[in-house]
């Protein structure tokens, strides 16, 4: 069935749909956590590689996470309409999209990433380490893919207990398999950092196929059917136009990071090793703020469909006010604890020395988190991804430029405060979009309580 979020208490709705998501996107931060503490007891060098690798994988999952964008918002736009056999063919298309892009790109990865690695510093003893772990990755994006365009048809839906359950069930044997492949079993050989690889890929094959499971049984108000496809140039079209802004905002977010991953890197490994656990720990803070920004993805691209423009504000307001009230406890917490929070994944005492640096500085920029992430929720429902590529250009056009100024005067810590001037552009200037009332949909101009 359809959860129809044009009607009933916007608050109680959104609630309702974003609990799931935030549950689920927790225990991926668990698990990335658990990871990071797994690979962090092979050494500094490990952890320093998984830093490297992270920008440079995160460039082609921006791919799938725009598609992604894309049908969500149409498929939800459509259900508000109620088109279901539009909905249908949105859904069908970003398969279609999404497995084609994730075999071109899993093979560009293992063509292209050794020589990023090396414009980001990685020496010789991280070059090779980094390639160890990333070529198994690299191979799993094409079901990272598939997972994708499954969450997303799922949750334009407004179904999030099931994306929600099976992320849980792939955490669970990811986390298992964790220590089993990295260290060995009994019969199974230490893999050292390809087996972390291995149990990344396998636990998002699993996700996706449970996902698809789903959706191919009645209770799914989408059904694929592949051998009735036809593809129509308009509906792909449309899935890039809101797409491709949103991947091209992701990309430039992993390119702002590679440049600043190779700012750091010029103060040595132990400076990746403690940036790589510091953007670890920042993933905690983010992601509940994101799960409530793809809610109201949702619950906006419904109601822009039904034409209740006045509900979609609605919702975005008060997402604003849950994502800052996350980014308050956050910051006080990681502000109270810095070391005792490094010491959890390492006990290297210039990786915690670092670290505590950037924990003393970045949760300034998790205070002007609350903004961005519900407002860019908003845009993303109503399909003006161009409008978060802006605002993402702009900060990153400021993080990199006062990253390389300050490092020159102050020393590393001018890279960690970099993050804290560039969320201020950028919390500033998506609010002024979003109360410039831009990123309205195409109903914006109704008359009456639509259009307010």
């Amino acid at each position: 069935m359809v959860h129809d979020f044009t009607e009933g208490n916007v608050g109680k709705r959104l609630a309702l749909f974003a609990l799931p998501i935030i549950a689920g996107m927790m225990m991926q931060t668990a698990y990335n956590i658990i990871d990071t503490i797994f690979i962090g007891m092979l050494g500094p060098h490990e952890i320093a590689a998984v830093s490297l690798t992270f920008p440079v994988v995160f460039i082609f999952i921006a791919v799938a996470s725009g598609i992604g964008v894309g049908a969500n918002a149409l498929i939800a736009q459509a259900l508000g309409r109620k088109e279901v056999h539009e909905a249908n063919n949105f859904a069908e298309h970003a398969l279609f999209i999404g497995t084609g892009m994730g075999i071109a790109i899993a093979i560009l990865g293992i063509l292209f990433s050794p020589i990023l690695f090396v414009l980001m510093g990685a020496d010789q003893q991280i070059l090779p380490l980094a390639i160890e772990y990333s070529v198994p990755i690299f191979i799993g994006l094409i079901f990272m893919f598939a997972w994708f365009i499954s969450d997303s048809i799922l949750r334009a839906q407004g179904n999030s207990k099931i994306p929600m359950r099976n992320l849980a069930i792939s955490v669970v044997i990811n986390v298992v398999l964790d220590p089993i492949l990295i260290f060995g079993l009994g019969p199974i050989p230490a893999m050292g950092l390809r087996g972390a690889a291995y149990a990344t890929v396998f636990s998002r094959i699993l996700a996706a196929l449970l996902n698809f499971f789903y959706i191919y049984t009645p209770k799914s108000v989408i059904s694929l059917s592949l051998k009735e496809f036809k593809p129509k140039f308009g509906h792909v079209k449309k899935m890039l136009a809101i797409g491709l802004p949103a991947s091209a905002s992701q990309m430039l977010t992993a390119g702002g990071f590679m440049f600043l991953m190779g700012i750091v890197g010029s103060f040595g490994s132990f400076a990746i090793a403690a940036f790589g656990i510091g953007l670890r720990i920042n993933s905690v803070v983010i992601m509940p703020m994101v799960a409530i920004s793809m809610a109201v993805t949702s619950f906006v691209g419904q109601n822009v469909g039904a034409k209740k423009i006045w509900r979609a504000k609605r919702v975005a307001l008060l997402a604003r006010r849950l994502t800052m009230a996350v980014s308050i406890i956050f910051a006080a917490v990681v502000l109270s604890f810095p070391e005792q929070i490094m010491r959890i994944f390492t006990q290297d005492p210039e990786v915690v020395a670092i670290g505590k640096s950037y924990l003393m500085i970045s949760p300034f920029a998790y205070l002007i988190y609350g903004s961005y992430f519900a407002f860019y929720g908003a845009f993303h429902g109503t399909g003006k991804t161009y409008f978060v590529l802006f605002t993402n250009a702009i900060y990153w056009i400021v993080a990199v430029a006062t990253a390389f100024f300050l490092t020159q005067v102050i020393g590393i810590e001018g890279a960690w405060l970099a993050f804290v001037f560039a969320s201020g552009a950028e919390g500033i200037l998506i609010t002024a979009l979003f109360w410039l009332k831009l990123w309205k949909g195409p109903f914006s101009t109704m008359a009456g309580k639509s259009s307010a």
